[in-house]
């Protein structure tokens, strides 16, 4: 993986989860109580990286930093700002990290939760010497409808539709499906080439990218393009198929001038410069990518892009309440084939359990917690220092660092933000209960969002 540089996306403000981010920035969000950045930090430790580009909110620099040297971080990070007062987009985020990229890309979002090797992405990208190669998963049917904490309906899952060729890596088409109405179009260039297009529908897509560099260059130069997964991916899936812009000879500044290197300058085929080498062997090679006619290799397309769909194994990316709320829950069965070289326990050695209290093995108990005599706890994860009565029952819930719950409370499906203090004989269910807050004795909520509105902080 040494001709990648890695770059974290770690600057969002978490638009879809700001009851959730209102006190703590998305990317210390507190996984199996371990910060959710930590996830894809560990994921290119184990892949061999040594070195990352983290791009961090301004405001939560400092705070994101000292988070992640309590985690015993040990790839060397070059920590970017981004202003806080400014709505930037992912490719705003990586113009402006342009000058620090000297080789292609590895861009992955703070938010991604996966047990895949990257060297088998990896693969797929330098076998077809791609411009970008993207991440997919088959989407679990647990996942269509999840249900997030406050809200009495179910989240829908996006989809999107993605056309694969009859091998089922050449992505050849994308889009949400909100950008359709009733059809889907198609053009004829692509057709021509490729007659036979599978569409699928489930499939979830990793927000982790293998990219060429001049595909940041063409960035730089096009202000107009803001977000990596809902414009310039589908932008350079659309262009594989598409010819270099020329310009009329009269709008040409001399009768001298070459048209094609004048039309090109501003256009994507200008940038899409390939290795004479690989192209000669190419040329002389009888591999080919395709079938059904005798056209050379890729069709002659100098953009193409590639996708490796995970049939097996784990993705989930915890961009929602609801899917933050589910990596909570799985994450117990995962800790241990990601920290191989940790002897990872449900419950942290300085908790105090009462020997009549219960935790399920699908549970994380973190250090500092004390549980009192006949307390339940079912899929859920206990945050630092938190202080649970008797007589609890905890069942497929969040709880963050320094939560007081009282005596003969029930917490079924919630998600309590720190310091929360929830008193005695509360019945919360499907709830959320935001930081600081106090929930007063026997106090009955459901599908309730429960924050303290004028504290919330927007930057």
């Amino acid at each position: 993986m040494a001709e990648f540089q890695a770059v974290i996306m770690a600057g969002g403000k978490g638009s879809r989860m700001t009851d959730l981010t209102a006190k703590i920035p998305k990317a210390l969000l507190p996984i199996g109580n371990l910060p959710m950045v930590w996830y894809p930090i560990n994921l290119l430790e184990r892949s061999g990286f040594e070195d990352a580009i983290i791009i961090v909110p301004a405001y939560f620099k400092a705070e994101i930093e000292r988070a992640l040297q309590m985690c015993e971080v040990k790839l060397n990070l070059d920590f970017v700002e981004v202003p806080d007062d400014e709505d930037w987009g992912t490719c705003d985020s990586l113009r402006h990290i342009k000058d620090k990229i000297t080789t292609d890309l590895l861009i992955i979002s703070c938010d991604l939760i996966v047990d895949f090797p990257l060297n088998a992405l990896a693969d797929v990208h330098r076998t077809y010497d791609a411009t970008v190669t993207t991440l997919m998963s088959v989407a679990p049917e647990t996942f269509t409808e999840l249900t997030a904490p406050g809200t009495k309906s179910k989240r829908k899952m996006e989809h999107d539709f993605v056309g694969l060729d009859e091998k089922g890596n050449r992505l050849l088409f994308l889009g949400s499906d909100a950008d359709f109405e009733e059809t889907v179009t198609f053009k004829k260039s692509l057709l021509k080439r490729h007659p036979c297009i599978n569409i699928r529908t489930k499939l979830l897509d990793g927000h982790l990218y293998l990219m060429k560099k001049w595909v940041l260059d063409y960035l730089a130069e096009q202000s107009s393009l803001t977000t990596l997964k809902g414009e310039l991916v589908p932008y350079l899936v659309r262009k594989q198929f598409s010819q270099a812009a020329k310009v009329p000879e009269k709008d040409l500044p001399n009768a001298n001038a070459s048209v094609i290197s004048v039309a090109t300058v501003k256009d994507i085929y200008g940038f899409a410069v390939e290795d004479n080498m690989a192209g000669i062997t190419r040329e002389y090679s009888s591999w080919n990518d395709h079938s059904g006619d005798m056209e050379g290799c890729y069709h002659g397309n100098k953009i193409r892009c590639y996708t490796h769909i995970l049939n097996e194994g784990f993705l989930l990316r915890a961009n929602t309440v609801a899917t933050y709320c589910e990596a909570n829950r799985q994450i117990a069965k995962l800790l241990a084939s990601l920290r191989p070289s940790k002897d990872v326990k449900p419950v942290h050695p300085t908790a105090t359990v009462a020997q009549k209290a219960q935790v399920g093995n699908d549970s994380l108990v973190g250090e500092g917690v004390t549980i009192g005599e006949k307390t339940s706890i079912k899929k859920s994860v206990i945050g630092k220092h938190c202080s649970i009565g008797e007589k609890v029952k905890i069942t497929n819930s969040v709880i963050m660092d320094h939560v007081t719950i009282k005596e003969g409370s029930n917490i079924q499906g919630c998600i309590l933000c720190d310091n929360a203090h929830i008193n005695e004989k509360c019945d919360l269910k499907d709830s959320m209960v935001g930081s600081g807050q106090n929930i007063v004795a026997m106090g009955k909520f459901t599908n309730e969002v429960i924050v303290d509105v004028d504290r919330m902080m927007t930057i």
